[in-house]
Order: structure tokens, then C-alpha cells, then sequence
């Protein structure tokens, strides 16, 4: 989970305090999950990622710089809550992040398959109940 707050910048539509549930998050003027109207920024601008206890930026190799926190940066740094990210005429807040995990499918439904096997359901219903979740 990454929560960022939108604190200024060109794009009056992002300005809020946004939650991603997920480990990684992109951001930039065309593409990603962040997309910020801001001229300055490239079409893929950054990406932030949650590992382990550690939020790290990392910019795209063509971003010349950012500010953390009114300083200089050019390469991946943590970050940590309440740090302010300044690219291009957008400034952001970190809120809060921890890591989100994930459960592939295969571990989903081996674990779902267990959980009906336990409560001895026919096997008909496993059957059933298996093909609906591999239709989702």
C-alpha cells in the first residue's frame, strides 16, 4: 500500500490524497497508474515500490532530477513519511506505505482447494467451485 498526498502542481484534478494497494506505483504525464498533467514531466516519469520496510523513488533514466525534501536528487532514493517529492511543478507527500503481499493464483486456489477439501465436500462441488474461480 502507498498513500500519497497531492499537494500542488499544474494538474488541479490530482490534487488529493490518493491510495494505491499495491507494491508498485507509476507515475507520469502519459502513462502509469499516477497519470499528472504537468508539461514537465515525461510520459513515464518514476516509479515508487514498497520492499520489505523500504519505499524506494526511482526516476526514469532521462529525468535529469527531483527534489526530496528541497534537495538535489538524480538517483533512487527511500523515502520515508512525511518526505515531499517535487517533479517538475508537482509536489507530493508521503503519507504512509507498507508492504502489500501477494498470493499468486496457483497459491490462491491450491489454498481455496485445501480450505473445501477440509470441509469434505463432494468432489463434484470442488470441481465446480474450481472452474467458476479460474473464469475470474
Amino acid at each position: 500500500m502507498i498513500q500519497l498526498e497531492i499537494l500542488e502542481g499544474p494538474d488541479r484534478n490530482v490534487i488529493a490524497a490518493i491510495t494505491y494497494h499495491q507494491n508498485q506505483i507509476y507515475l507520469g504525464r502519459e502513462t502509469g497508474d499516477l497519470k499528472i498533467q504537468d508539461p514537465g514531466l515525461l510520459p513515464s516519469h518514476a516509479m515508487l515500490e514498497v520492499i520489505a520496510s523500504d519505499l524506494l523513488f526511482h526516476p526514469q533514466k532521462a529525468v535529469e532530477h527531483y527534489l526530496l525534501n528541497g534537495k538535489r536528487a538524480t538517483t533512487i532514493r527511500k523515502l520515508k513519511v512525511g518526505d515531499h517529492v517535487t517533479i517538475s511543478r508537482t509536489v507530493f507527500r508521503v503519507m504512509a506505505f507498507n508492504e502489500t503481499l501477494r498470493e499468486s493464483k496457483k497459491e490462491f486456489l491450491e489454498r481455496r482447494l485445501a480450505g473445501l477439501i477440509d470441509e469434505a465436500s463432494p468432489k463434484l462441488a470442488v470441481i465446480e467451485i474450481l472452474t467458476k474461480l479460474q473464469k475470474q
